[in-house]
């Protein structure tokens, strides 16, 4: 194919080596800094306030009876809470947060409570190193870890997403998030950095664990929530059992009219969970979820647009973009205990269909997933060294169809070019395809503890993923005329990904307050379909992570984590925009990234938290030549150097949190990000914006639970994306909304 030319790479120049030279001793002077931080910081240890025995004890039993609890067991206080987080998701194996060698954060039950829930991008604001944003409330979250997950136009990439430990991302890495109920989310376990080991393929960002609320509570509670721009949002949960089997009903709706033209989202989900007791060390719970969404997607403004009504529609030629969808979501996850045996298997099957109108064309089609994930845990013990062996095998295979049509109604000018879409009917047929991918894999974890001291992680996995792509094309939209034209081809194409994927992982307790970890992990990130339609050569692109930090859990609820990394891809898969803002892909070569990431609290009062979180990001391409549309001619542009465009170098924000033995809570939070490029070039740097703050007040007595948030209060306007290509085109953020929540529990 002709995209096959326009991706070349050739040997360093002068300017490079120098580049790369400076690079190098860069790179030595920022791992002295990070010897000399992580030295200074453990010479604190001999002035630190030491947690008593008991409360040692506390979390040990804390970690070996997490979600064991029966229904009606009281949960433990937030201060508790705040010290002995437990998660899974990092190792595949309990562990408490402290213990686990990488940077994990928690948004925890207590901070779901203080959180709206219209959307997750909600939950996820304010974590150093993650960027959550979502164009209308909606779904659509656009997340990004550690600038994985960059290129994503739609729905979310290069980041693994679980559903109660079940993957929702399919084999090709494409993620969408139609069918999570929000209002179910009991907690959110967000590992960052490669973990290709336990999750294999499309894992290079992290891992996102979104855990919902379990059968065996037996919740029993409404909710009803209204805002301004008739936002509305209603939940029913209903909980009981009978005998040793539970079960969970539960319906909700989400919509709102928007405060933007073209921005209307409306769903309806429903879901039954059943848990079935058979004894204390054998479980089994099912899952299954109908979602209808219906989302408009608002496009970008121009800067006098930006400047004088954010709420106008675009000026873009695609006018009525859209996502209008049906999931049906089911899994099946069984656990037995057999002694030092713990044996997990799963399976889950998903189908959806939707209509989709994107740039240029509309999509119309659907897709089958079924997959599978069997995991052992063995507790055991090597020349008196206590241990847990961790292995499994994986599967999953995603059966797409569904055809692309031209718009059928929209306004032309000089030369038939069109000027802008009038509805989102669908015209002539312009495609018909049908894609299977398919991924598997085989993991090893031992994580081993040669003293009360030291856990050691090391774990080994090997994945196989395979694309079968076959494609008839009848039309496309020729960008250079602005118009549809005919264009005949057949596209049938197989690729077939290999990878292995090791990681070793250490922690050293230096006290019972401090932790000091290191890892050194990869992962690997393949092209999805309609990459490799576009063009086939496109090779899956390999991360490289090196992390150290330091954790710290204080008595009395203080703690903070800290982690600095450094991290080298490889063929990196990156999007180029043409001019005329026509997307395409293609290996970057080669980009580096490094940060520093820090988040912390205090407990100044009872039940009076305050919050710091920090990240500094330092991505650049070290080798990549960009293929730029000029006219009708390609021009090749060398972006070494340069840094990743939307990044910001620095992203903070605060936030106070208390509660009153009353029942009065309230939290303010805001949250800053920094200056960025708008492209690759790095033509033009956008402000960012300053202390985007949100205000939440709320009142809980027995049963009733009454909330009332605002966010950006200050009816602040920013920009949440600037974008160039001839010229800026900005996505402009909410202004002031407001909701009040009224939740009884029975």
């Amino acid at each position: 194919m002709e995209n096959k030319a326009l991706f070349a790479y050739g040997a360093p120049s002068k300017a490079e080596k120098k580049r790369n030279m400076a690079g190098s001793a860069a790179t030595r002077t920022w791992y002295l800094l990070i010897l000399l931080l992580s030295v200074l910081l453990s010479c604190s240890v001999l002035v630190a306030k030491e947690i008593r025995p008991e409360e040692v004890t506390a979390a040990t039993e804390s970690k070996e009876t997490a979600g064991k609890k029966p229904a009606g067991t009281n949960t433990a206080k937030k201060e508790d809470v705040r010290l002995e987080e437990v998660v899974i998701t990092a190792t595949r194996t309990e562990r408490t947060t402290e213990e686990i060698p990488a940077s994990v954060s928690t948004v925890t039950k207590e901070d779901i409570k203080n959180t709206r829930m219209f959307n997750l991008r909600e939950a996820l604001t304010g974590i150093p190193g993650v960027q959550a944003e979502t164009r209308n409330g909606a779904y659509d979250a656009r997340l990004i870890i550690r600038g994985a997950g960059l290129k994503a136009r739609f729905g979310i990439r290069e980041i693994m997403v679980l559903l109660d430990g079940v993957p929702i991302t399919d084999p090709d890495g494409m993620t969408r998030l139609d069918f999570v109920d929000p209002q179910l989310v009991e907690r959110i376990d967000i590992v960052k950095g490669p973990n290709s080991t336990l999750y294999g393929a499309n894992a290079v960002g992290g891992v996102i664990n979104i855990i919902t609320k379990s059968p065996f509570e037996e919740l029993k509670s409404v909710k009803a929530g209204y805002g301004n721009y008739n936002a509305q949002m209603y939940n029913v949960i209903y909980g009981n059992h009978i005998g040793n089997t539970y079960f969970t009903f539960a319906g909700s709706r989400r919509s709102t009219d928007s405060w933007r033209e073209w921005n209307e989202f409306t769903t309806n989900q429903g879901s039954l969970k059943i848990g079935h007791m058979f004894d204390t060390r054998t479980t089994l719970e099912a899952n299954i979820s109908l979602t209808q969404a219906d989302l408009q997607l608002a496009g970008t403004l121009t800067k006098d647009q930006f400047t004088s009504d954010i709420t106008q529609l675009t000026s873009d030629p695609w006018r009525h973009m859209g996502r209008y969808s049906e999931i049906l979501y089911s899994s099946l996850k069984f656990e037995k205990e057999i002694d030092n045996i713990r044996i997990k298997p799963l399976v889950y099957f998903q189908t959806w269909d939707h209509f989709h109108p994107v740039t240029g064309l509309i999509n119309d089609g659907g897709s089958n997933v079924y997959g599978a994930d069997i995991q052992t845990d063995i507790i055991h013990s090597i020349a008196g060294i206590r241990g847990v062996l961790t292995a499994g095998v994986t599967g999953q295979m995603d059966k797409s169809s569904g055809d692309k049509f031209t718009y059928r109604d929209f306004v032309t000018g000089a030369g038939g070019r069109i000027l802008h879409t009038t509805s989102d009917a669908k015209g002539d047929l312009a495609e018909t395809g049908k894609d299977t991918a398919t991924k598997w894999g085989i993991y090893v974890q031992e994580s081993l503890r040669p003293s009360d001291r030291w856990i050691v992680d090391l774990g080994i996995r090997y994945d196989q993923v395979r694309f079968d792509i076959d494609t008839e094309r009848f039309m496309a939209f020729n960008w250079g005329a602005g118009r549809y034209v005919d264009k005949q081809e057949t596209i049938d194409v197989e690729r077939t990904f290999e990878y292995v994927s090791p990681r070793i992982g250490v922690v050293y307790k230096l006290s019972s307050i401090f932790n000091l970890y290191g890892n050194i992990s990869t992962g690997f990130q393949t092209p999805q379909a309609s990459e490799i339609s576009l063009n086939p050569d496109l090779d899956p692109s390999k991360t490289y992570n090196y992390e150290t930090g330091l954790k710290a859990r204080f008595e009395g609820g203080h703690g903070f984590d800290l982690s600095l990394f450094h991290m080298t891809v490889k063929d990196d898969i990156v999007q180029t925009i043409e001019t005329g803002n026509i997307s395409s892909y293609s290996n970057a070569g080669k980009s580096r990234k490094r940060g520093v990431e820090f988040s912390g609290n205090v407990q100044t009062l009872p039940g009076l938290f305050h919050g710091v979180s920090y990240a500094y990001s330092d991505f650049r391409f070290t080798e990549f030549i960009e293929p730029v549309r000029e006219g009708a001619a390609f021009v090749f542009h060398d972006r070494s150097g340069n840094r990743f465009p939307y990044i910001p170098k620095h992203q903070y924000g605060f936030f106070t949190d208390y509660r009153h033995p009353s029942g009065i809570r309230f939290r303010i939070d805001t949250n800053t990000w920094g200056k960025y490029y708008v492209d690759n070039a790095n033509s033009e740097t956008f402000s960012g914006y300053d202390f985007l703050t949100n205000v939440l007040v709320g009142y809980e007595r027995k049963n009733l639970d009454i909330t009332f948030d605002v966010y950006n209060v200050f009816d602040m306007r920013y920009a949440m994306e600037v974008t160039k290509d001839t010229d800026l085109r900005f996505r402009p953020g909410a202004p002031l909304t407001m909701m009040i929540r009224l939740t009884y529990k029975f």
